[in-house]
């Protein structure tokens, strides 16, 4: 497969659109047109990843954390990302990052890790991007807005998060002149008529448009149903990485602290507030990386622990004044389950890649 093509599954699993401004994701070395085979999977590229990478024979390093966050303007063997990039190029090995747009992700890290601590229930705080989305506009005769939509819902539209059969009508005026040659549903042609419509807006997946149209035409009573197909902007924003789950039982603070411990695949680095010990855990926030940036949005859940990457000192102890049981592990340890997070999404769109996490 050309890296070009793995590049455009990448983005189809994980959209470049999902990651906040100014975060340099997706392809960061590499030539388009070299054959890829074989993807080691990892946090982030260093001198020690990229050896690994090299014994594995892997043309493409796949990282959560950019290499290049900075335009370069050399490419000196003294300088950290600078003496990376020039290993990478020497290798002949691709760079490809997905960071926030992976951290925004409905099946992200923060999912996985909780499923990890054994949660009985985990959903987002906000609703997460949606990718390839289309709105759909379309005018129907009211006795036949019921059945119009739906059969647009059984052709896949009308589906947003949990809810299905989702749509918006408006009822007005529509005007036409038919020719000579029209058999219009509603008058006479050649004469200027008024019907009253409803106008009915549906979302739909980019993907289902052709089966969405397909069904309208079938449904829809005129002779030329009109339809416009607007294409839909996802809104990103960090509050989007906040998750939110529950336990089956309130458990112990030492018990809560256990199931942390056994969660992750490495070493948790254990730190955050002075814990209020005597508080049961049975409903927690979480975040990966760095939990700073939420926890204004954190504390107003009134959730019994925070549990995320690392914090800054001063958040931290805004976080102990507010009493809210605080939890960082480490930036690095929350994410190191990206490798088993990303590769299960990306398995579904090809089977032509070996797929190799650090």
């Amino acid at each position: 497969m050309k890296l070009r093509e793995l590049v455009r599954l990448i983005e189809s699993a994980v959209p470049l659109e999902w990651a906040l401004p100014d975060d340099p994701v997706g392809l960061q070395i590499g030539d388009p047109e070299r054959e890829v085979r074989r993807v080691f999977t990892a946090l982030e590229a260093s001198t020690e990843i990229v050896r690994k990478a090299v014994r594995q024979k892997a043309d493409l390093l796949l990282v959560h954390h950019p290499l290049i966050f900075f335009p370069l303007r050399k490419l000196l063997e003294n300088h950290p990302v600078q003496r990376l990039a020039r290993e990478l190029v020497r290798q002949d090995m691709a760079l490809y990052a997905a960071h926030t747009n992976m951290d925004l992700h409905p099946e992200g890290m923060a999912k996985v890790w909780a499923e990890r601590l054994d949660c009985e229930q985990a959903h987002p705080l906000v609703s997460k991007p949606q990718s390839g989305r289309l709105k759909l506009i379309t005018l129907v005769p009211p006795d036949f807005t019921d059945r119009v939509r739906r059969a647009l819902s059984d052709a896949g539209a009308g589906v947003i998060g949990e809810y299905e059969q989702c749509s918006f009508s408006l009822r007005g005026t529509g005007t036409f002149w038919g020719s000579e040659r029209a058999h219009p549903f509603i008058g006479r042609a050649g004469a200027l008529e008024r019907a009253e419509e409803d106008r009915l807006e549906m979302i739909l997946p980019k993907e289902k448009k052709h089966t969405v149209i397909t069904a309208l035409f079938a449904a829809h009573p005129y002779e030329e149903p009109a339809y416009d197909l607007y294409p839909l902007e996802d809104f990103c924003d960090i509050s989007q990485a906040v998750w939110v789950a529950e336990f089956r039982r309130k458990l112990t603070w030492s018990a809560f602290v256990e199931k942390v411990k056994k969660s992750l695949p490495r070493p948790p680095e254990f730190g955050g507030v002075r814990p209020d010990a005597k508080r049961k855990v049975g409903r927690i926030a979480l975040s990966t990386g760095s939990g700073s940036s939420v926890l204004s949005i954190v504390k107003k859940l009134g959730v019994d622990a925070f549990l995320t990457g690392e914090m800054g000192y001063h958040y931290l102890w805004e976080a102990n004044e507010d009493r809210l049981n605080t939890v960082t592990v480490g930036h690095g340890v929350s994410e190191s389950i990206f490798p088993e997070t990303i590769v299960p999404l990306l398995k579904r769109f090809t089977n032509e890649i070996t797929w190799i996490m650090s």
